[in-house]
């Protein structure tokens, strides 16, 4: 990893793929107008309080929420990789580590996505990066130059490879 970080590069900024920014466009988009119309719909008709089923009320509040959420996250999410950083912002949170601090990564698969996890030294922690962000060489570089982690991993819970 010392050669990459030696090779003075420029900041890169990565964003979502454009197809993924805009399903959580319309996800957000959706889902909040559904909450709005739920919303309009209880006020007009007086139901918003003492309503026999609150569930909908709730939901109602909450979709909007949701929506927001979604908007969000096609917006704000990025991965910020300088030459001695990395930082990845979500929706609403935003984690950063030096590259120094790395100890390796894994590429984790859950029902609904994939990501790479990079694990800090010290068990201080980790950082998720989805696999839907439009990385680039450099992106690619920076991760063959640190340690698969999978292997150790198998190792020491005896997976057959």
């Amino acid at each position: 990893m010392d050669e990459f970080i030696s090779t003075g590069q420029v900041r890169h900024v990565y964003q979502l793929k454009w197809w993924v920014q805009l399903w959580y466009l319309a996800l957000g988009v959706l889902i909040g107008g559904i909450g709005f119309v739920y919303i309009i719909a209880q006020t007009t008709s007086g139901d918003w309080v003492g309503s026999p089923d609150s569930r909908v009320s709730m939901l109602s509040v909450f979709l909007p929420v949701l929506g927001c959420y979604f908007v969000a996250l096609a917006l704000r999410s990025r991965v910020v990789l300088d030459a001695t950083t990395i930082s990845v912002r979500g929706a609403i949170l935003e984690k950063s580590a030096k590259l120094c601090d790395i100890k390796g990564y894994l590429i984790t698969e859950t029902r609904y996505a994939s990501y790479w996890r990079l694990e800090l030294k010290d068990n201080i922690g980790t950082i998720s990066i989805m696999r839907s962000f439009d990385v680039d060489d450099d992106f690619r570089t920076l991760l063959s130059h640190m340690k698969n982690l999978e292997e150790d991993y198998q190792k020491m819970f005896n997976f057959p490879s």
